[in-house]
C-alpha cells in the first residue's frame, strides 16, 4: 500500500476516533448557553450505587405516621390509637397487634418476590417498627439526570420508578369489572340472570369502585369471585418486543369458557370495556369488539414498564400471593443520594479513564508504534462499550463495568498471543511479513475458540438470568462480538499502517535477528 492511502487511512479512523470520543466525554452548552448537550457517558443509567434508590413506605390502613398522629383534632385520640413504635395503631382496626406485625412481615415476603421479578440491580423490602413495608429500587438516572442537567430523564426516571412502585404493591384479589351491570352470565346450572349489585358472594356483581373512562367518572360492577381467579386464570405474562409491549392473560379450560361467555356478552352492552382489578386498582382495560374464545388473551400496553408492572401483580394476585391487608395507596416517592458517595459515578469514570489510559502506554512501551496502533483501536473499542450502554440502556453498575474491562482484557490478550507468535517466527529467522502471515494462521483457532465459547456463555447469561447478571451477559456479548472483530480489524490497520514504514522489525518493537556463518 502507498504511503499517501496509509496515511490517508490512520487520519480518517484517528479523526473518527477523536469526534466520538469528544461526543461521547464532553458536555457543553448550546444555543446561546440556553439548552446543554449532555455527552454520551454522561446518558448512560446509572445504578443504584451511583445515582440513589427510590423509595417509598407503604402503611395498612389503621397505621398511621407520628406526624399523621400529632394533626389529629380528636380529644380522645389517645384512647382511639395504641402506640408502637413510631407508629400508631387505630384500636378499632387491628385490635391484634401480633396478628397485624404478623400479616406485615407476610406481605412484605410478598412484596420482595414481586419486586424480584423486575430485575433490578438492587432493591430492597423491609419492614419498619413491624407495621410498615420500606421499598426501595433504582432510581435508574443517568449521570445527568442525578447531577440536575437533564430535568427531562430525571422526570421519566422517577415516573417509572413510582409507577413500579404503585402498581406491584397493589392489594387484593385479581377482578374483573365492567360499567354496564346489566350483562348477564350462564350460571352453574345454565340459568341466564341479571346480577344483582346489592348483593355479594360467588358470581354477583357488587358495587367495588369507580374508575375514570371517557374523561369520566363511572361506577363498576365486579364479579365477586376474587378467592377462585386461580380456577379461570393460570397465569399472567409480559413480553416487550423492540417498541411493542403485551400482558398475556392463559385461561384454565373452565377460564376459557368463562371469558367467551363474559365477552359475548359484553359485545353488546353499552360500554363494551371490561377492566382488570387487583383490588380496588385497575391495571389493564379491554374493549371487547368480538367473543374471544382461545386459551389465552394478549392486550397492548403502552410500554414495557407498564405491562411488567401490571402482570406481576396480577400473576401474583392468580396464583395465591394476593396481599393480605389493605394498604394505604403510595402517595410520595423520595430519593436517596448515590450509596457509594455523592460523585461515585465521577469517580468510576475516572478510574475507567485512568486504566484505558494505563493500558495505552504499556502497549506503547511493549509493542512500540504497533504498541499506539493498538492503543488506537482499544479507544474504539472503549467507545464501542460506551455507546452500547448508552443506546441499550444499560444500567452500569460496578460488575458492568468490570465486565467490560475484562472484554478489553480479551481483546488486548487476544493481540498479545499473535503478537508473541511473531516474535517466535521472527526469531527463527523469518520476515516480519512472513512471520505476521504465519502467525495469524496459526493461532486463528486458539483466538476463534475463546470467542465462541465466551460468547455462548454471555448469551445464555443475558437470556436465562435477570437484573445485574443479564446486564453483565449483554454487555459481554458486545464485548466478546466486538473484541473479535477489532482483532481482525488490528490486523488489516497493521497492515495500512506498516506498509510504507521500511523497518518494519523497529515499527513492531522487535529485534532483527542475524545469524553469522560459521
Amino acid at each position: 500500500m502507498s504511503k499517501a492511502k496509509s496515511v490517508v487511512i490512520t487520519v480518517l479512523l484517528a479523526l473518527a476516533v477523536a469526534v466520538a470520543a469528544f461526543f461521547a466525554a464532553i458536555s457543553f452548552p448550546v444555543a446561546n448557553n440556553v439548552k446543554r448537550l449532555n455527552s454520551i457517558a454522561s446518558n448512560i443509567h446509572l445504578g443504584a450505587r451511583y445515582s440513589g434508590y427510590a423509595y417509598t413506605t407503604v402503611y395498612p390502613e389503621g397505621v398511621i405516621t407520628a406526624e399523621e398522629y400529632g394533626i389529629l383534632d380528636d380529644e380522645n385520640k389517645a384512647d382511639l390509637y395504641e402506640k408502637v413504635g413510631s407508629l400508631y395503631v387505630e384500636k378499632e382496626e387491628h385490635s391484634d397487634i401480633e396478628q397485624l406485625k404478623a400479616d406485615v412481615a407476610a406481605d412484605a415476603l410478598i412484596l420482595n418476590k414481586r419486586f424480584g421479578q423486575k430485575g433490578y440491580s438492587s432493591y430492597s423490602v423491609a419492614v419498619e417498627d413491624g407495621l410498615s413495608i420500606k421499598i426501595s429500587v433504582p432510581t435508574n438516572f443517568t449521570a445527568a439526570a442525578y447531577k440536575g442537567n437533564d430535568e427531562s430523564s430525571r422526570g421519566t426516571s422517577l415516573s417509572s420508578a413510582s409507577a413500579a412502585l404503585s402498581s406491584i404493591t397493589a392489594y387484593g384479589e385479581l377482578t374483573l369489572r365492567t360499567s354496564d351491570e346489566s350483562i348477564q352470565l350462564t350460571d352453574a346450572d345454565g340459568n341466564t340472570t341479571t346480577y344483582d349489585s346489592t348483593k355479594k358472594g360467588k358470581d354477583k356483581w357488587v358495587n367495588k369502585a369507580k374508575v375514570t373512562a371517557d374523561n369520566k367518572t363511572v361506577s363498576t360492577y365486579s364479579l365477586a369471585g376474587g378467592d377462585e381467579a386461580a380456577e379461570y386464570f393460570k397465569s399472567v405474562t409480559s413480553r416487550t418486543v423492540g417498541k411493542s409491549a403485551v400482558i398475556t392473560f392463559n385461561f384454565t379450560k373452565e377460564g376459557r369458557e368463562w371469558f367467551k361467555e363474559l365477552t359475548t356478552r359484553a359485545v353488546s352492552s353499552s360500554s363494551q370495556t371490561i377492566y382488570f382489578f387487583v383490588g380496588d386498582r385497575q391495571l389493564v382495560s379491554f374493549s371487547c369488539t368480538e367473543a374471544v374464545d382461545r386459551g389465552s388473551l394478549s392486550l397492548q400496553a403502552s410500554d414495557g414498564g407498564t405491562a411488567q408492572n401490571a402482570a406481576i401483580a396480577m400473576n401474583s394476585a392468580v396464583n395465591g400471593q394476593a396481599l393480605t391487608l389493605t394498604y394505604q395507596d403510595v402517595s410520595s416517592v423520595m430519593t436517596s443520594t448515590a450509596t457509594g458517595g455523592e460523585n461515585a459515578a465521577l469517580l468510576l469514570f475516572i478510574a475507567s479513564i485512568l486504566v484505558l489510559l494505563g493500558l495505552v502506554v504499556l502497549l506503547v512501551v511493549k509493542y512500540n508504534y504497533l504498541g499506539a496502533v493498538v492503543s488506537l483501536i482499544s479507544v474504539a473499542f472503549a467507545l464501542i462499550i460506551v455507546y452500547a450502554l448508552c443506546l441499550l440502556n444499560i444500567q452500569v453498575t460496578f460488575a458492568v463495568v468490570l465486565t467490560a474491562m475484562l472484554c478489553l482484557a480479551l481483546f488486548v490478550i487476544s493481540n498479545a498471543v499473535v503478537f508473541a507468535e511473531v516474535k517466535r517466527l521472527t526469531e527463527g529467522g523469518r520476515t516480519i511479513q512472513a512471520s505476521v502471515k504465519e502467525a495469524y494462521k496459526n493461532v486463528i483457532m486458539t483466538i476463534s475458540d475463546m470467542h465462541i465459547v465466551l460468547v455462548v456463555v454471555a448469551i445464555l447469561l443475558a437470556t436465562v438470568a435477570a437484573g445485574e447478571v443479564a446486564a453483565c451477559g449483554l454487555i459481554a456479548v458486545i464485548g466478546v462480538v466486538a473484541s473479535y472483530v477489532l482483532y481482525w480489524f488490528t490486523r488489516f490497520m497493521w497492515y495500512v499502517i506498516s506498509s510504507p514504514v521500511k523497518d518494519k522489525f523497529k515499527f513492531a518493537g522487535l529485534k532483527r535477528v542475524v545469524y553469522e556463518d560459521d
